[in-house]
């Protein structure tokens, strides 16, 4: 993996009007934040430093409906701004959120909450420019018929709302996750579902989030399902963790803090392919899937995993 030693990614060019942001903003206070310190605090400066790099490198800010939140999403974005810089925001908080997978269901709001987390996550953003990617899973879970048809119909109301006021906002550059090939090794019938959520609202989808499949796999991916959609929408890949593709082995599939994975691509805008408009580290490759394979809950820190995926190094 390339070491990046400032707050903010050097993105390639062609990413936009000479207004717009060429970098991606690293958020200092992510879930290795903690776990560096107190490496260094114990007399372990070499962890630290090799954690640091993680912090150092673009990653997804999750909003889960935590207290905080408005004023993370202020204090990120006038940041980013001020390094000329775009931060990207996961919006992770629906109800009955991780239907299929459960180890990140706990929480969440009602129907009426939800609208108004949305709305105050909308009024944080403001004018800023942000990358936001609209809840990892949360259209797959009804595709994969892990809601019933009441919560399925549901949601997709939520999901419209949810990408119809943060694609209202002026500079927010919006994706609905679309899921991933492990998933659905046929992106065509997606395209339906995703209209019906709200697509047309954003700018495109994101897929690959929190997996590991190759990234010219996804690339190949998301250019066909782009075709399906009528060739409008871009995306956004995920290549946090997915250097070494997903994992094969005599247990698999696995996708909750599978053993043996590695950092993939380094994030940046415009990475070269057609329709592809940033690889991103969406998921922060510091969080944890959840408590599996020795990992603590979702989204906590876990120092180990994090110093593993950069051990096995880049190789997607």
């Amino acid at each position: 993996m390339a070491v990046v030693a400032a707050a903010a990614l050097q993105a390639g060019a062609g990413c936009g009007s000479a207004q717009a942001p060429d970098r991606l903003y690293a958020y200092p206070g992510g879930p290795l934040a903690g776990p560096a310190a107190a490496l260094r605090a114990s007399g372990q400066p070499g962890a630290a430093a090799d954690l640091e790099k993680l912090i150092q490198t673009p990653s997804g800010i999750w909003l889960a409906g935590q207290p905080g939140e408005e004023n993370l999403v202020r204090q990120a974005t006038r940041a980013a701004s001020q390094a000329h810089a775009i931060a990207v925001l996961v919006v992770y908080d629906l109800p009955e959120r991780d239907a299929c997978g459960r180890l990140s269901a706990l929480g969440g709001p009602d129907e009426q909450g939800y609208e108004q987390w949305i709305g105050q996550v909308a009024a944080a953003i403001g004018s800023a420019d942000v990358i936001v990617v609209v809840e990892p899973d949360g259209l797959a879970d009804i595709v994969r018929g892990c809601l019933s048809p009441a919560a399925g119909a549901e949601r997709y109301r939520l999901l419209r709302y949810a990408m119809r006021r943060l694609g209202a906002l002026s500079r927010a550059r919006v994706y609905l996750d679309a899921g991933n090939p492990g998933m659905f090794a046929d992106p065509a019938p997606l395209a339906g579902p995703l209209r019906a959520a709200g697509l047309g609202y954003g700018r495109g989808f994101s897929a690959n989030v929190s997996n590991f499949q190759w990234t010219s796999m996804v690339v190949a991916w998301s250019q066909r399902l782009e075709r399906d959609l009528g060739g409008r929408d871009t995306a956004v890949i995920d290549t946090s963790r997915n250097g070494r593709g997903p994992y094969t082995g005599p247990d698999a599939p696995q996708w909750c803090n599978p053993p043996g994975r590695a950092l993939g691509p380094t994030p940046r805008l415009d990475p070269g392919p057609a329709g592809i408009d940033a690889y991103l580290w969406i998921k922060d490759p510091g969080a944890s899937d959840g408590t599996c394979n020795g990992g603590p809950a979702a989204g906590r820190g876990w120092a180990q995993y994090a110093q593993a995926l950069e051990r096995h190094g880049e190789d997607s």
